[in-house]
């Protein structure tokens, strides 16, 4: 995944506008959208502003890395990184029911070591 796609969905999923975000960085919105479409690349400075506003690194930024970011000195798996990116593209509606079906799954897997205990 290129750079200007991550900064969409990530610019999205913090329910940002391309005019929101370019005051953020101090620019015109016309300069995100640029970066969006591939007309335009941001400098140094702004790649870090970017990454600090959206708390990523700038590697998952530039698609250097699909590590969203490091938890616990330990860097993310590539599956999780892989669902979380499905899980982003989730409506609000549909984030709940996945919810509900990983606690269903939990549930049943729980009922099934209590089963495969009893024999």
């Amino acid at each position: 995944m290129n750079f200007s796609i991550r900064l969409k969905q990530l610019r999205q999923k913090n329910k940002m506008t391309q005019s929101d975000l370019a005051k953020v960085l101090g620019l015109k919105p016309t300069a995100i959208s640029n970066y969006e479409s591939e007309r335009n690349e941001p400098s140094f400075d702004k790649l870090i502003a970017l990454s600090k506003c959206f708390d990523v690194t700038i590697d998952y930024l530039l698609g250097v890395s699909d590590t969203y970011l490091p938890v616990g000195g330990e860097v993310l798996d590539r599956d999780i990184v892989e669902f979380y990116d499905l899980y982003q593209q989730l409506t609000p509606e549909s984030e709940a029911e996945l919810k509900r079906f990983a606690e269903y799954l939990l549930f049943k897997q729980g009922s099934q070591s209590i089963n495969d205990k009893d024999n």
